[in-house]
């Protein structure tokens, strides 16, 4: 029977001297080309060249492959981005399905001020410290078939 599925490497990255809300210290690179779906306002938008991803409120965003992207779902290439934490951060992922290389999205998260009041197993003040980069495989996924493996692989590195 087939199966359906998505997963995604849910990494939190500490962001040093609590800087999270600092753009110049804290943002995600190397997405341009890619579709955002910002899932606290439901809007859609392509990434900008240069244009980076940073905490200046609740942030929620679905980020994939367009065919215009160094990682496009017709050539499935591996995701690669920069991740700025108050320091260089590489994250690449990639994927497969019985060897065919599937598309990889990201899942960049940052609860807030108000919704991190609200979690019990989050400090009031802990988005100052953190950014959640999830690479994942979300988007044109075909189902696992019966004998067929499914490979997801994940590589950070500093700089």
């Amino acid at each position: 029977q087939d199966f359906d599925f998505q997963a995604l490497f849910h990494t939190y990255y500490r962001v040093e001297g609590g800087n999270a809300t600092q753009k110049q210290v804290c943002n995600v690179q190397g997405l341009s080309g890619y579709r955002v779906y910002d899932q606290i306002t439901k809007e859609n938008y392509i990434l900008q060249d240069g244009a980076t991803i940073h905490i200046d409120r609740e942030v929620d965003r679905i980020i994939t492959p367009t065919n215009t992207s160094s990682s496009s779902a017709s050539t499935a290439s591996p995701l690669k981005l920069i991740l700025q934490t108050g320091y260089e951060t590489t994250i690449e992922a990639s994927a497969s399905i019985d060897g065919v290389h599937v598309p990889v999205s990201v899942v960049v998260w940052n609860p807030f001020i108000e919704k991190s009041k609200g979690m019990i197993d989050f400090d009031n003040q802990e988005y100052h410290d953190m950014i959640c980069v999830e690479p994942g495989i979300l988007t044109n996924v075909p189902s696992l078939k019966s004998g067929q493996k499914a490979t997801f692989q994940q590589v950070i590195s500093t700089v």
